[in-house]
């Protein structure tokens, strides 16, 4: 298998990751039934809910509001039996939804058993209201019913928070293959003789992030189960909602820096290059870099870094910093932005440079590099064409 193909899988990979987190995660999903007796039952529901409209329309048209008195009492005994039948079929089609749902948790029996726990109360409620004979016996019934669908409800949202819990959980299950696949592409990198230092660190970034990930939801599952007031469910849905919306965002995220490193991977050669002129250079790679002019560099990475002090604007990490007749050397990991009128910086280590000026680079070693407006005179290395996404990403990164 080529590198070219390699990288072709993982995206795959990881686009089938994302497709993932497409998956409609407000209800349980039934799929598409058809004319099946599903169906008939959703007709039967819609039925109730029109009853259920119809009743306290009824009982709204006659009195401001809706007033329990003896001139009321017959609609307000049907509104009420209206919604005890509106809510027994919500859990009924709910409770169908979660016994044909993909969701293979423990903790989904448990909710079942909640559901059908809900709809023996309600139906115990509803004898109350078919029996009530005074307005005293029909207010009590109707706290009953209120009281029985809050608690109703808080079941109905769990279900709602566990399949969103079993969404992110699917897609760390993707991500496990692309790790997989990644840790295959390192092997076949390292048997070409190539630097897989890059591959490594996103992959072991990777895996321990989703690992945590993992536990987190496996915690999130716990609580869930463990709620039983609707307040407490709101607030988790809340949380759970924005958990979703960011794991899809790393994922995309993970996926564009995995491209990038693997663009780089396939596309690095081995020696050296000269620019001159204006214009905008990004280079990646093991070596050195001379840069002669003016204008506005940043580098980052591991290795070593001299420019004039002076000229140094940010410096962030190194572990070591020396100056020598105004001219600052910073060794280590880090980065480094330098701005100045006729300055000379130098570079060596495995690093990332972004530049924007005039006058002279020379680059040396093992890497890629884009540039646009530069002449060049190249000795191993083939020009890359310079996109206007990469133009943009240059003079994004030297501004941040």
């Amino acid at each position: 298998m080529t590198a070219g193909k390699g990288m072709k899988m993982v995206a795959i990979a990881m686009v089938a990751l994302l497709v993932a987190a497409m998956v409609p995660v407000s209800a349980f999903d039934m799929g598409n039934p058809g004319y099946t007796p599903g169906e008939k039952r959703f007709v039967k529901f819609e039925k109730i809910k029109e009853k259920y409209l119809r009743d306290k329309a009824r009982l709204k048209s006659k009195h401001f509001g809706i007033v329990l008195n003896d001139d009321t009492f017959d609609e307000f005994k049907a509104w009420l039996l209206s919604s005890c039948d509106l809510a027994v079929a919500s859990l009924l089609s709910i409770k169908e939804k979660v016994e044909n749902s993909s969701v293979d948790y423990p903790e989904k029996e448990a909710l079942l058993e909640e559901i059908e726990g809900h709809i023996a109360d309600l139906s115990a409620v509803r004898e109350d209201i078919e029996s009530a004979s005074t307005i005293e016996e029909l207010k009590q019934a109707a706290k009953e019913l209120k009281k029985e669908w809050l608690e109703a409800k808080v079941s109905l949202k769990k279900a709602i928070g566990l399949r969103w819990i079993f969404v992110m959980e699917k897609m760390l299950d993707k991500a496990d293959n692309v790790k997989e696949r990644v840790q295959e592409l390192i092997e076949e990198y390292q048997a070409q003789g190539k630097d897989t230092t890059m591959l490594e660190r996103w992959l072991e970034k990777f895996t321990a992030d989703t690992d945590r990930a993992r536990e987190k939801l496996e915690e999130a599952k716990e609580r869930l189960m463990e709620l039983e007031r609707n307040r407490a469910v709101n607030k988790f849905l809340i949380r759970e909602d924005h958990a979703l919306k960011m794991a899809v965002k790393y994922m995309r995220h993970s996926h564009l820096q995995l491209k990038r490193i693997i663009w780089f991977m396939n596309h690095q050669q081995t020696g050296a290059v000269d620019l001159e002129g204006s214009g905008i250079l990004f280079a990646a790679g093991n070596g050195s870099v001379i840069i002669e002019g003016s204008g506005i560099v940043k580098i980052c990475g591991n290795g070593t870094v001299t420019a004039p002090e002076d000229s140094v604007i940010v410096a962030v990490g190194f572990g070591n910093k020396s100056v020598d007749n105004g001219t600052a050397t910073y060794t280590g990991e880090g980065k480094i932005i330098i701005k100045g009128e006729d300055i000379t910086v130098t570079a060596e280590g495995t690093l990332k440079v972004f530049a924007k000026g005039s006058g002279a680079v020379h680059l040396e070693g093992t890497g890629v590099y884009k540039v646009k407006g530069f002449a060049v005179s190249s000795n191993g290395f083939v020009e890359e064409e310079y996109s206007q996404e990469v133009q943009e990403e240059v003079e994004e990164e030297i501004l941040t």
